[in-house]
Order: structure tokens, then C-alpha cells, then sequence
């Protein structure tokens, strides 16, 4: 029997989902190709692309000195601000993400490198061949993701099965968005290495090979050099076709060289990110990842609104998948074994997804992370199809009917994000119901959006009349007796900060004490002078919020003099809480004397402007 009878057989055997396979990937790659933005290079996709340029073209392998990145940021407004760059505990820079998906990127790149210079192109890491090249490269690991996809799916359902639930997953979620148009991101790359795994899991639990387990070892070091939290991947490899604890011990002790390979190979690919982190560091295992108003919070998990928020609710937003959820019922009744080391992962996964306190995922199209749980999903999905196709020709017709409307539906409102009729930051419940359905935005449904932030910061208050207001504190210092107040002999009394005194007059409040609402308004108001002089570098007033990582929504406003320095002036600060991670996060306001000078405070004012409007 030659090749080509065997690729015949394995055609005619799943002609369905290759047919399926071939007619999603030709959509996928026609619509990529025609949306290359010119900036593909950029945002999250800069940071983590960064370790190819730093190290093969501007010998900076380190990022010892980033003054080559800001200058090219600078001319190509790839980014605005280099967030890219964390520091260490010196405040020396380092890359903020891990180096997993340059790992990744790495072959495409090195084709662009190549070619750019004889086509005639800088040969600088972001000029047209090196967004060509990792474009191509997300659309040959999407291909990939697709066929493993497959591969799975058929081992475990019938051939049309397997099509439906391709169409389904890749149509009929937030898949479409994130495996084409946002295919250098993290989540097409995470997909493929999991579908990867899977495969060879499952081949290696049916003949155990070092290669299976090798593969495995090297999927899974990627997937947690792209996404530490991804180390759960394990679950798959370790509790496949679990019959037990004893009986899986007994199988891993009959083929420890296998596993004692894996793990070599696997240390063996972690080794340059713990020896960078060591060498930039002094530490093997380092968190980069410096962004205390983003991160995990284990004990306020935001379920609800990552299935349910019109915002950017799962199920709203993907509402196929409440049928995927179904289906696990169905894997539980007919593959115990399957249902074990799936549903574990996808329990893990979504609890992690959950607790990361950006739930909303930036201007992702519903819950971006959620992707990379697809594949163990699809299996629920198609044991539930294989099910009630059992059922009878109405029920097979009903159901099939009711993936295509869920379908139709996700691509509707994909489109709606798309032309952004659907605010990818501002979605409110009260918007989501004006815009349902609509191919457009009716009028005066702007209004219903969450507050519009500018990313810079400087975002000005400028409608107070839509805001309740109420006084949280007032200081005249009139009736205060600790030893900073001082009287004049005109009977005014001021708080004076001392030249020793580096931090003074805070005012602590947790957000939930405040406001229910997604936002507040803080107006600041002070007289301030100073009796000696003023200096060249003034104080400041902080306004800030904390929680236990630390602090975010960090805002300074100098108190700069306009006169001599010996006259009073009234100052009036007006600071936006930022996106609250928890009501439990204390906003804080204080004065910072840089300097160590003298400075006279008095009628300090704080007041708080929350919205009347309950959308």
C-alpha cells in the first residue's frame, strides 16, 4: 500500500472536516490578508517581539540600553508608552514579558531578516518583510492549531461531527477574531501548542514513545515561557485515561526514562529565561510583570462578569458556548476518562482567567484567554451533538438549526465590534440593549458608554453638573492642636510641613466607602505658599490608589508658586480614579515634599463627584 492510497483512505475517512479545515483556513487567511494593519508590530506584540531585534540587530540582547527601542518608537508610534520595559530591583531595564513567543516568532523573523535588505527594505526588525513574515507566521500556526484540532476531534467523534464542531468553534466564537485578525497575539499560539499536546498525549498513552513525551515536554515549556498560568497544560498529559492514582504511578514508573527526558528537555528551554533573570537579577524566578492595578487576585475572582457582563460577558458575547458547557455533562456519561483531565484544565483555567483583575482583557472581542480552553470545550460540544443526533431527525435538525442562528449571532456582533458599534472598552448594559442588533449606532447612545479615558492620563472634568458631589474632608486648621499648626498674628492657622517631613496630611478611603459606581471624581483644593522659598524642585500632591501588590492610578500635581514666595494661592487639583480592581482598594491623597522645604497648607478641601447615572 503506497502513500497515496494511505492519504486517500485518511481523506475519505474525515472528508468532512478536512473539507472543513480547508474551506475555514482560505476565510481566515482571505480576511487576514486583507486587514494588515501598519502597525502590526506594536502594543503587547512589541513586547513580546522585543528579544529578537535586541539581541540580533541592535546587540542588545540584555536591554541594557533601550535608547535604539524609544528612538524607533519615537519614529514609528509603535507604542504610548514603552510599558515593554520593566525594571529590576535596581531600576535597571529588563523586558516585561517573558521570551516564549519570541521562541516563536523566531523562524519567521530570521526569514524577514534574510530577505529585507535585498529587497530592498531596513534591515531594522519593523520594516514591511518583518510584519509580512510574522503575519504569514500567525496564519501557519493557526493552520497548524486547525489541523491538530481535527486530529483530536476524529479520534474521539464521527467525521461530520468533527466539521460541525470546527465551524463552530472557529465561526461561531470569539476564535474568529483572536486566530486571524489577532494572530500574532497570545492566544492562536497557546491554542496550537495545546491541541499539539493533546495529540501527543494521546498517542503516547496508546504506544509510548520519547518522542510523544519529548514533543509534550517542549509544547508545554513554550506555553509557560508565553503564559506562566498555562503550567496547569500538565493536567493533560498527567491524568489522560486516568484510571486511578495507583495504576497511573505504576505506568509513569515502568517509563520513568521518558518522563526524566521530558523534564530534561523542558529545563532545557526554561534555562535561558531563568539564566537572563538570574544574570539581570540575581534571581532565578523573577516577576517582571510590574503593574500593580493589573494581576491575580485568588480571593476576588470576577465570575460573573466574565460569563455574564454585556460589557464583555463570555456567554454574551460567545453564547455558543453555553452549549460547550452542556457537553460536559455528556463527556462525564460516555468518556470518564476524557471528561478527567479536560475538565480539570478547563475549571483551573477559567478560575485563573477570573481572578485576573483586568477581567475585562483590553479591547479583546469577548474573553480572549478563554480560547486557549477551545479545544477540551469542542470535545464537550461534540459529545453533545453525538448525542442528541441520536435523537432523532428533529432533534438533529433543531440542533443544528440552533448552532447555525448562535453562529450567524457571533458573527453579527463581531461585526459590530468591528465597525465599533460595539465599544471594544465602554460596552455598558444600557448600550448593549440600544445597539442589539443594529448596523449602527442610533442617536445619543454614546451617552450610555462608561466614562471615555484618555490612555494618557489627562483626561479633564468637565460636565460636573452630571455628578452628585459630597465633601469627604475640610482642614482650616482652626481648632487643631498638634505642633505643625501655626498662628498667625492676623488669627489664621495653617498646617505647616516641616523641611524634616517627608510625607504628611494623608487622607485614606476605601473605593467602596465612595462610590458603587465605576468611577469618581476627586476635587482637591488647598492654599499653600511658601514663607521661606520656594524650591526648584516644588512638592506635590499624590492621589493614588493601593491594594497589596501596590499602587496604580499614580497621579503627582506639582504645587508650583506664580509669585513670591512669601503670598498665599489657592490651588485645585481634580484627579479620575482609574478602572477599580476591587471596592476594597483605598484611594489615598497626601502631600510629597521632594524637596525638604517649608510650606504653609490651609482650607484643604476634599470633595467627591460621583455619577447620577446608573447605566
Amino acid at each position: 500500500m503506497n502513500i497515496f492510497t494511505l492519504i486517500q483512505q485518511a481523506y475519505h475517512k474525515g472528508k468532512y472536516s478536512a473539507l472543513s479545515v480547508l474551506l475555514l483556513f482560505a476565510a481566515l487567511f482571505a480576511f487576514r490578508v486583507n486587514n494588515i494593519d501598519e502597525r502590526e508590530i506594536s502594543w503587547d506584540v512589541l513586547g513580546y517581539y522585543l528579544y529578537l531585534p535586541a539581541g540580533i540587530i541592535y546587540d542588545d540582547p540584555g536591554l541594557n540600553n533601550p535608547a535604539w527601542l524609544e528612538q524607533i518608537n519615537k519614529e514609528k508610534n509603535l507604542s504610548g508608552t514603552l510599558y515593554q520595559i520593566s525594571t529590576n530591583d535596581k531600576g535597571e531595564p529588563i523586558y516585561f514579558f517573558l521570551m516564549g513567543m519570541a521562541w516563536l516568532y523566531l523562524p519567521f523573523f530570521l526569514l524577514a531578516h534574510f530577505l529585507a535588505s535585498s529587497l530592498g527594505f531596513p534591515a531594522d526588525g519593523f520594516s514591511l518583510p518583518y510584519q509580512i513574515a510574522l503575519i504569514a507566521g500567525g496564519l501557519v500556526y493557526t493552520l497548524i492549531g486547525m489541523i491538530f484540532f481535527r486530529k483530536i476531534l476524529l479520534r474521539y467523534l464521527p467525521d461530520h461531527i468533527s466539521a460541525i464542531v470546527l465551524l463552530s468553534i472557529y465561526l461561531g466564537t470569539n476564535a474568529v477574531h483572536h486566530l486571524s485578525l489577532k494572530n500574532l497575539e497570545t492566544v492562536n499560539f497557546l491554542f496550537t501548542l495545546a491541541c499539539i499536546i493533546t495529540w501527543l498525549t494521546i498517542n503516547w498513552y496508546e504506544k509510548p514513545r520519547i518522542r510523544y513525551m519529548a514533543g509534550m515536554a517542549i509544547c508545554a515549556a513554550l506555553m509557560v515561557l508565553v503564559k506562566p498560568s498555562e503550567v496547569f497544560i500538565l493536567l493533560i498529559p498527567l491524568l489522560w485515561n486516568f484510571d486511578g492514582f495507583k495504576n497511573r504511578l505504576v505506568l509513569f514508573r515502568q517509563h520513568w526514562l521518558h518522563l526524566a527526558i521530558a523534564c530534561l528537555v523542558g529545563v532545557m528551554l526554561l534555562l535561558p529565561q531563568l539564566s537572563y533573570w538570574y544574570f539581570r537579577t540575581g534571581h532565578l524566578v523573577y516577576d517582571s510583570y510590574k503593574n500593580p492595578g493589573v494581576g491575580l487576585d485568588f480571593l476576588n475572582p470576577h465570575i460573573p462578569q466574565i460569563l455574564f457582563s454585556l460589557r464583555k460577558g463570555w456567554l454574551v458575547y460567545t453564547p455558543l458556548m453555553v452549549l460547550a458547557l452542556l457537553g460536559w455533562y455528556y463527556l462525564w456519561k460516555q468518556n470518564r476518562k476524557l471528561f478527567i483531565p479536560t475538565f480539570l484544565y478547563f475549571l483551573l483555567t477559567f478560575y485563573v482567567v477570573s481572578s485576573w483583575t483586568e477581567w475585562w482583557y483590553g479591547a479583546s472581542f469577548s474573553i480572549r484567554p478563554l480560547i486557549i480552553t477551545y479545544p477540551f470545550l469542542g470535545l464537550a460540544l461534540g459529545y453533545l451533538l453525538k448525542a442528541w443526533f441520536e435523537k432523532g431527525a428533529l432533534i438533529r435538525s433543531a440542533i443544528l438549526s440552533l448552532l447555525f442562528v448562535l453562529t450567524v449571532f457571533n458573527l453579527f456582533e463581531y461585526f459590530q465590534f468591528r465597525t465599533n458599534i460595539l465599544d471594544p472598552y465602554r460596552t455598558t448594559s444600557a448600550y448593549y440593549k440600544a445597539v442589539f442588533l443594529k448596523t449602527s449606532v442610533p442617536a445619543g447612545a454614546e451617552k450610555l458608554l462608561l466614562l471615555n479615558r484618555d490612555f494618557s492620563g489627562q483626561n479633564q472634568f468637565s460636565n460636573p453638573e452630571e455628578y452628585r458631589q459630597a465633601e469627604w474632608a475640610f482642614r482650616d486648621f482652626d481648632h487643631d492642636t498638634i505642633s505643625n499648626i501655626v498662628r498667625d498674628p492676623d488669627g489664621r492657622s495653617y498646617y505647616r510641613i516641616r523641611d524634616n517631613e517627608e510625607f504628611s496630611l494623608g487622607n485614606t478611603r476605601q473605593y467602596g466607602d465612595l462610590s458603587s459606581k465605576d468611577h469618581v471624581w476627586i476635587r482637591i483644593e488647598f492654599d499653600a505658599r511658601y514663607p521661606e522659598s520656594a524650591p526648584e524642585t516644588p512638592p506635590c500632591l499624590v492621589s493614588t490608589f493601593e491594594r497589596k501588590e501596590g499602587a496604580y492610578g499614580y497621579r503627582a500635581y506639582d504645587i508650583r508658586p506664580d509669585s513670591l514666595a512669601s503670598q498665599w494661592k489657592h490651588y485645585r487639583f481634580e484627579y479620575l480614579s482609574p478602572e477599580i480592581r476591587s471596592p476594597k482598594d483605598e484611594l489615598k491623597t497626601y502631600f510629597w515634599n521632594r524637596s525638604k522645604v517649608l510650606i504653609d497648607i490651609d482650607n484643604l478641601r476634599i470633595t467627591v463627584f460621583e455619577p447620577k447615572n446608573t447605566h
